[in-house]
């Protein structure tokens, strides 16, 4: 009895001598929060300070009065301007309290007062959208989801193409749909990933691939050194037309990335309607998956002019997009928009919207091991490469095809036209979009599908562009984004082809895996004000988990 109550005391000793006042720290500068000068992250800050005590871990705890953040840092995280703060709701006076933890486990308060005032959002509608929460749900912990709203203006006019293309945001909401962080930039953002060292990497639509920290400071980035405007000193150059739409950080440190070659080809068509319209020779953009190493040198690249038979054209072949893009008289054959690569495999996944195709290439031998895609327009050597499909499961104009943890594979169904050109389409109104699931038979060359969105209780919806899906690896549910939705109201005089002239807008949607899949969370971009002529769509959403 004696024995435990002596190791009582001792133990009431430690913890008391373990919880030691800022005091008896030496500081030879005081903990102190300062904003951070980079003005395209507003809603972070930087705790500072400086002292010869060996810390090795800091805690920070920040709270709102509403809502709490904590952050842990080790002290290989402290930059020149101290350790950064983040995910703080705008408009706010946060109290922040720290803790400092040496390098023998001593925990050490700082006493002193320490705050920070966040900054409102921006208030002008072609800054900044509208977040709506349609769908809510309770969870015990917070949801962090990274998105990229995409401004949008009318095309119609030069000026507006300019207006959409010189702004680019990223933003983290949590589920309640409030703002916790975001970065703006001068050039519009199309794929973004959450890398494994903590930064985000994005493609521009300048042709540049940047890697960022949460500071909003630019750590590395690479630029086409093709592209139509040309050199940029700050960037890795290398030597390839364009950046667009995907790029995939490989385990080695390597980049694979959408990139494009033009080609004169003869006698091509000139009409995506009228199969007997005149031929010409045309200025014609294929897709080029290159890999390339940190230093800029191009390791591998395949050319889907080399593969795929250049006269089978999709629809929207004659769409513009590479004019806009500083291309002129160039005309789009494949567009492709994902390059995956495959785990545990020397091999990627290429998806080529316009072909409405996703297309396995072994990456050693550059040989198509199969095609995922409707069948007609092949040429004779691939037509033992085509998967299989069910009557009832052609994709079309299909975006974001991702594997699963199982190894299915799952993507974004956009659905548009259903049907290749010089063939009747199938009406707007009955090309609803949806995310479906596949498993794949890679040796007998057949696909079964396993579950898809197309009955889910909810209004049939319309993206004619964008999207993209993901497995939550915590849950198991499947994350949706949109895209550019097409809103009903407007079919009455929408076709295909004159749909850019209508308003757009987007959401994400979250989905129980289940059989009969059930929305259990919704969030909505729209204008910022009810007046407002201005239109936001996403490239994609991704989880913070």
């Amino acid at each position: 009895m004696k024995y435990s109550i002596i190791s009582f005391y001792f133990l009431v000793v430690a913890i008391i001598l373990s919880c030691n006042s800022n005091q008896s720290l030496q500081f030879s500068v005081a903990p102190k929060i300062i904003e951070n000068p980079n003005k395209a992250v507003p809603l972070t800050a930087y705790l500072n300070f400086k002292t010869e005590h060996p810390i090795d871990s800091v805690i920070v705890e920040i709270n709102d009065g509403e809502r709490e953040t904590k952050l842990k840092y080790h002290r290989k995280d402290k930059t020149e301007l101290g350790y950064l703060l983040k995910y703080m709701r705008p408009q706010k006076n946060h109290n922040i309290s720290v803790r400092f933890k040496d390098n023998l486990g001593e925990i050490y308060d700082v006493k002193q007062k320490l705050t920070f005032a966040t900054p409102a959002l921006p208030q002008k509608d072609f800054l900044f959208p509208k977040i709506v929460i349609s769908k809510s749900k309770q969870t015990v912990k917070e949801e962090m989801t990274l998105i990229n709203p995409r401004r949008r203006g009318s095309m119609i006019q030069e000026s507006g193409n300019r207006f959409n293309q010189n702004y680019g945001l990223l933003t983290v909401i949590n589920q309640k749909g409030e703002v916790l962080w975001y970065y703006q930039s001068d050039s519009r953002i199309s794929d973004f990933d959450l890398l494994p060292n903590g930064n985000i990497s994005y493609i521009t639509q300048d042709n540049k691939i940047i890697e960022i920290d949460f500071a909003g400071n630019i750590t590395r980035q690479w630029y086409a050194t093709q592209r139509p405007r040309g050199k940029d000193t700050d960037a890795i150059p290398v030597n390839t037309p364009t950046f667009h739409h995907d790029t995939a950080l490989l385990p080695n440190g390597n980049r694979l990335v959408l990139s494009t070659q033009a080609r004169e080809i003869d006698d091509y068509y000139t009409s995506e309607l009228n199969a007997q319209a005149p031929r010409k020779k045309q200025n014609v953009m294929g897709d080029v998956v290159v890999e390339f190493n940190p230093q800029g040198e191009i390791v591998h690249e395949w050319n889907s002019f080399d593969h795929l038979p250049v006269m089978r054209i999709g629809y929207e072949t004659f769409s513009n997009f590479w004019i806009r893009r500083g291309f002129p008289n160039t005309i789009d054959w494949t567009h492709a928009n994902a390059v995956v690569p495959i785990e545990g495999q020397d091999a990627y996944l290429v998806n080529f919207r316009y072909q409405s195709a996703m297309i396995k290439v072994n990456k050693k031998s550059g040989e198509i091991e199969w095609i995922f895609a409707e069948n007609s327009g092949w040429s004779e050597d691939l037509k033992d490469k085509l998967i299989r499909l069910p009557e009832s499961g052609l994709n079309w104009h299909q975006h974001s095809p991702r594997y699963t943890q199982s190894g299915t594979l799952l993507f974004f169904n956009n659905n548009n036209f259903q049907s290749r050109p010089f063939e009747n389409t199938k009406e707007i109104v009955d090309s609803p979009s949806y995310v479906v699931e596949y498993k794949i038979d890679e040796v007998n060359k057949k696909a079964t599908k396993l579950w898809s969105t197309e009955n889910d209780g909810e209004e049939n919806v319309y993206s004619i562009a964008m999207g993209r899906v993901s497995e939550l690896k915590s849950s198991g549910n499947i994350l949706a984004c949109y895209g550019a939705l097409l809103s009903p109201e407007y079919f009455d005089e929408m076709t295909w082809w004159n749909r850019i002239k209508f308003p757009q807008w987007t959401m994400v949607r979250e989905y129980s895996k289940t059989e009969l899949p059930k929305v259990v969370w919704e969030m909505r971009l729209l204008p910022l004000t009810t007046n407002s002529k201005i239109g936001w769509t996403l490239f994609g959403a991704e989880r913070i988990e």
